[in-house]
């Protein structure tokens, strides 16, 4: 059995630096933010600047009123992964992760309730990598049910 590699750690990237980028390519200005966020225009232009702190719950704030999966992307920003936050949050696959990360508690509770003392942390980077070749294969399968489809002409009557 190969090796179980070590979780990546935590990044030391600073939140801010993440969560501004993805306002700024969320294209929502921070004039929008303000009233939406519940902080005043210095405060908002502070926090992004990283002058001023900013908790998970303000990040997870601004990210969702910018449209973007927060809590997907903040995720991948704690996990090191910050490299991959921009382009998740755009994408299906943050809105995925984040639909993901909710649902696996109860997911889990639902399927070994009282054995979950039994997990193995060793599991996770295979149970990682089953379900990333499940979404492949259902990917794959759509595409060649929609090529299929696209060549069909039903006859005119």
């Amino acid at each position: 059995m190969p090796a179980v590699a070590d979780p990546p750690p935590f990044t030391s990237a600073p939140l801010y630096a993440v969560v501004a980028e993805l306002v700024e390519q969320s294209g929502v200005t921070q004039r929008d933010l303000v009233p939406r966020v519940g902080l005043s225009k210095d405060q908002l232009n502070r926090t992004l600047k990283g002058t001023r702190h900013m908790s998970l719950e303000e990040a997870a704030t601004i990210l969702h009123e910018t449209g973007l999966p927060a809590r997907g992307t903040l995720t991948l920003a704690l996990f090191g992964r910050q490299d991959l936050a921009p382009d998740w949050a755009r994408s299906g696959s943050g809105a995925f992760l984040e639909t993901m990360i909710a649902a696996l508690p109860d997911a889990l509770a639902a399927e070994i309730g009282d054995t979950r003392d039994r997990i193995d942390p060793r599991w996770g980077t295979q149970a990682a990598r089953f379900v990333a070749q499940r979404i492949a294969h259902h990917i794959n399968e759509l595409i060649e049910r929609e090529e299929r489809l696209g060549s069909f002409h039903p006859a005119s009557g």
